[in-house]
C-alpha cells in the first residue's frame, strides 16, 4: 500500500495505491496446499464430498413433520347445495337433480402437547379409525381452508401404531 496524490479537477487529493502481492502466494498469505479440504488422515473425495453435501442438505433444506396422535373425532361437513347468487335457483346436473359442493372431512388428532383438526381427503377419512393412534409424517405447506392460505401439516403417508 502506498500513499500518493492525485490532480482531480485541478484539486490535489490523497489516494491509495495497492500494490499485488507478487511472492507466489495468494493475496492473504493461504498458500493453494491450505486449500485443499481434508477429513481425518486422508484426502477429500469427490465421493466424501458429494455426501457430505447431501447431508448438509438434507439438515439446511429440511421440510419434514413426523406426529404420532390419537384420532379423537371424525366428522363429515356434506356440501351445501349449488345456487345461482343472483337469482337463488339451484344449478341442475344433466339429468335434473341439483348439485352439491363437495363435502369436507375433518379429524381431530390429539398428541402430547395439543389438539389439532385437520381437513384430510376422503380416502384418509376412510381409513383411519376412531380412537385409534397413527405415526404420521409429512411436510408442512401453504393448503386453502374457506379461500384463505394456511400453514398446516400435509400428511404423506400414516401407520396405525395402537
Amino acid at each position: 500500500m502506498k500513499l500518493a496524490s492525485q490532480n482531480v479537477n485541478g484539486k490535489e487529493i490523497p489516494v491509495i495505491i495497492h500494490e499485488p502481492v507478487n511472492n507466489g502466494e495468494a493475496a492473504n498469505n493461504v498458500g493453494l496446499k491450505d486449500m485443499s479440504p481434508k477429513v481425518g488422515e486422508g484426502e477429500m473425495t469427490m465421493d466424501k464430498f458429494n455426501e457430505m453435501m447431501a447431508l448438509y442438505n438434507a439438515r439446511v433444506n429440511a421440510n419434514q413433520v413426523t406426529l404420532s396422535a390419537q384420532i379423537s373425532a371424525r366428522e363429515v361437513q356434506k356440501g351445501k347445495e349449488r345456487t345461482d347468487k343472483t337469482t337463488g335457483v339451484p344449478y341442475l346436473d344433466n339429468e335434473g337433480n341439483p348439485t352439491f359442493y363437495p363435502s369436507r372431512y375433518k379429524i381431530t388428532l390429539i398428541f402430547k402437547g395439543g389438539t389439532l383438526v385437520q381437513n384430510v381427503s376422503e380416502a384418509m377419512y376412510n381409513e383411519l379409525e376412531l380412537n385409534s393412534t397413527y405415526m404420521f409424517k409429512g411436510s408442512l405447506g401453504f393448503v386453502k381452508d374457506f379461500g384463505q392460505d394456511v400453514l398446516s401439516p400435509i400428511w404423506q403417508s400414516w401407520e396405525k401404531v395402537a
